[in-house]
């Protein structure tokens, strides 16, 4: 983890992200951070996160129930984070889903639930940050914020049984390249599109074996890979806006096609 104190400290909402999020909020308090993290239904873990980096760097941290796909919760989960902490000087719209939706089985809600999670959450969280930084005195290196956006790396090579999910996520992509037009020159938006990131637990071990060797790499991601690119997006650089960066592990390299398991 990172060493370097920041002053005046940066004020961070991150929303969701139970594994990554919480490897973020630890490296983001060893920066002086001040952070907040919405949560829907992992509230024991959201709180777990940020007391454990409360006691251990001295931060100011705060837990925010919303679901973001509600564009009024949306904006006062931002508002929360400039009431308790003055201003927002990030956004990190880490929150999603990851169902399985075969084609044969695909229901509207499945379409629904993921346009939600994975597109409106996201898309309402950041219009009302977007906002907010306008309006707030200039930060550090004259920018007013920063937003950096989770997608995923298979948006640029789909695959199969994740329809929903894919078009979601693909819509991100686009809401990153608009905003960033729209907020530029006073807030960078950016994408990180991340492979597999620490096997889920419905994984099975061949399964996770013929990701590994699907990856140039070979090995799956780790919290710290994304989490690394994240720390340089909001205090590392201030001329990267509308960048959307994989980090699969050469994933994309492969010719895989559509037929590629996650």
């Amino acid at each position: 983890m990172s060493e370097a104190l920041d002053d005046p400290p940066m004020c961070v909402l991150i929303t969701g992200g139970r594994r990554v999020g919480a490897d973020l909020a630890m490296r983001l308090g060893a920066r002086n951070a001040r952070i907040a993290m919405t949560y829907r239904t992992s509230r024991e873990e959201i709180e777990a996160t940020l007391q454990e980096a409360s006691a251990r760097w001295q931060v100011r941290t705060l837990a925010i129930p919303a679901d973001l796909a509600d564009a009024t919760q949306a904006a006062r989960a931002v508002e929360a984070t400039i009431e308790a902490f003055g201003r927002i000087d990030a956004l990190v719209n880490m929150a999603s889903i990851f169902p399985r939706t075969p084609f044969e089985s695909l229901k509207p809600e499945d379409f629904d639930r993921n346009i939600a999670a994975n597109l409106a959450g996201p898309y309402h969280t950041a219009v009302a940050a977007g906002q907010a930084m306008l309006g707030q005195a200039d930060g550090p290196e004259g920018l007013k914020g920063r937003i950096v956006n989770i997608g995923d790396w298979a948006i640029d090579r789909p695959y199969r049984d994740y329809l929903p999910y894919l078009v979601a996520k693909g819509g991100l992509k686009t809401m990153t390249l608009a905003l960033a037009a729209e907020l530029a020159p006073h807030v960078t938006v950016n994408m990180i599109q991340p492979a597999m990131i620490d096997p889920p637990p419905h994984m099975s071990a061949a399964d996770i074996d013929e990701v590994i060797a699907a990856t140039p790499l070979r090995r799956v991601g780790n919290p710290g890979d994304v989490n690394r690119l994240i720390e340089y997006l909001l205090t590392g650089t201030a001329f990267v806006t509308g960048t959307c960066i994989r980090v699969d592990g050469g994933r994309f390299l492969n010719d895989g096609g559509p037929t590629e398991r996650v």
